[in-house]
């Protein structure tokens, strides 16, 4: 199993995407993810996109083969910055991953010093777990890897509630961190 991590925040309330997807499935979704991109795009990226837009790229992520979705949500406390909180919110993504069985997990890119947080994150997730469950994991920028467009949609869409959630279909899940 692959997982690829997005995350996106409105109003204090953090959010951290899982997406799920088999190897096999993954050169299928792929080239179904880049089918979505318009001339000259080199990512999706939801915020950006008109509404229409977004409306299109729900509806191939729900409609991707063999893909499924956690979203963690922290709703982040006065007193709690960014990065404690995405702490919080990579501790528990990496329960998910290896509760999944990952062997790969791909992050949306980040600037050196938050990836460098992220790892330590993730390795202090891992101590104690036998080394055979560790996955590999590494960060790679959005227009490299159209499954990190996917996990962005997925968080997008359940920032934004309503009809926007549901178009991210039936293999979404939602999970509260931090209660």
């Amino acid at each position: 199993m692959w997982a690829f991590s997005d995350e996106s925040e409105r109003s204090g309330v953090m959010l951290f995407g899982v997406v799920l997807i088999r190897p096999a499935d993954l050169p299928a979704a792929r080239l179904l993810l880049s089918g979505l991109l318009l001339p000259g795009q080199r990512r999706v990226h939801t915020t950006n996109e008109s509404a229409r837009r977004r409306r299109a790229v729900l509806d191939t992520v729900a409609r991707t083969e063999g893909l499924s979705a956690t979203v963690l949500r922290f709703r982040r406390p006065q007193g709690v910055d960014r990065p404690a909180a995405r702490h919080l919110l990579l501790q528990a993504g990496t329960g998910l991953v290896v509760g999944s069985g990952v062997t790969v997990w791909v992050l949306d890119g980040q600037d050196p010093v938050q990836a460098a947080r992220d790892r330590a994150s993730i390795a202090h997730a891992l101590v104690g777990l036998d080394l055979r469950l560790h996955p590999a994991y590494d960060h790679r920028p959005s227009n490299s890897e159209p499954l990190l467009w996917a996990a962005d949609a997925i968080c997008w869409a359940v920032g934004a509630g309503g009809d926007w959630q549901q178009r991210a279909g039936r293999r979404l899940s939602v999970r509260e961190i931090g209660r």
